[in-house]
This record gives C-alpha cells, structure tokens and sequence, in this order.
C-alpha cells in the first residue's frame, strides 16, 4: 500500500484536522455537562436552619400524641457529625448532634423537660428530599428516662415521627 493509498483510505489533512477539532468540541462540551451536573446528584447537606413538626406521644406507655414545632440550627461537620443548636415555641434551647450519610440523616437530642413533664432523648433519623429543601416522613426514637428491665434499651421507648422543611 503507498502512501497515497494511505491517505485516500483514512482521509485527507484537513479532514482529519476538521474531524479533530469537531471531537475535541464535543469532549469539551461533554465534559462541561457532565461538570455542571454532578451537584445535583450530590446529597444535599443537612447545615443550615430548619423548622421540625415533631409528634411524639405525651408520655411513656400513653397512646395520646403530642405534636410541636422546633427550630434547629446546625452548624457545619466537623468529621463524622455536627453540633445542632434546638429551639422550641417556649424559648427553651438545648444542644445536639446530627450526622449524614447520604441523603440520610440523625439528630439526636434531650428534650428540655421540667418537674411536671417526663425527660427524653430523641433520635430524628430521616431523608432530605426536594433538592434538599424538606425530610418527610422521618422516624423518631424516644427513649424515656423511665427505667424498664423488661425492655432490651434497659428504659421505656417509643415510636414518633417528624417532617421538616429548610428555613435557610
């Protein structure tokens, strides 16, 4: 085969340049989308303000249920969890923590309680939805501070539920 045999069977010069040029245009453009549409498979991260309707029964071993809202800022992670800061209607606020993996998300903290009302721990445990906007239909575990030998947490426990939407 001669070298003009060569050229005839993968083209001329400037085809070959105007071949490349056209590929590189679309591996740029590729490239660029591709970019651009990687945050949106990205979790949305958990930090920022948001508004907790939280519902929970009034007390251990009561079927009647109490619903109220909260606002929990939480700050930036720092490793494996984040610090949040909880605020409910009353003024009252208490510490916490959250973690995220994923989509998924946990808080965890005490309810501010008084003399008159039982103490617990609750565990928020939900998934950001909505281009990270809201959690709906997340779960709670509310572990009383009422000791109960029959229960393998060694205290009563009960079952919530919460949504939430992003404030900031």
């Amino acid at each position: 085969m001669t070298p003009s045999d060569r050229i005839h069977q993968i083209g001329s010069a400037p085809q070959m340049v105007s071949m490349l040029k056209r590929l590189t245009l679309v591996l740029i453009s590729l490239a660029v989308l591709v970019g651009s549409a990687l945050p949106v498979f990205a979790a949305a991260k958990f930090t920022g303000r948001w508004s907790l309707t939280v519902t929970i029964p009034e007390s251990p071993g009561n079927s009647n249920m109490r619903t109220f809202t909260v606002i929990v800022d939480a700050s930036p992670r720092e490793g494996l969890h984040g610090r949040t800061t909880i605020t409910n209607d009353e003024g009252q606020t208490v510490g916490g923590a959250w973690r995220q993996v994923g989509k998924k998300v946990s808080v965890t903290y005490e309810l501010p309680c008084t003399g008159d009302t039982s103490c617990a721990t609750l565990i928020l445990i939900g998934k950001i939805k909505g281009g990270g906007l809201k959690i709906k239909n997340g779960n709670i575990i509310v572990m009383w501070d009422t000791p109960n030998e029959h229960n393998p947490a060694l205290y009563d426990t009960s079952n919530g539920s919460f949504k939430a939407d992003r404030l900031e």
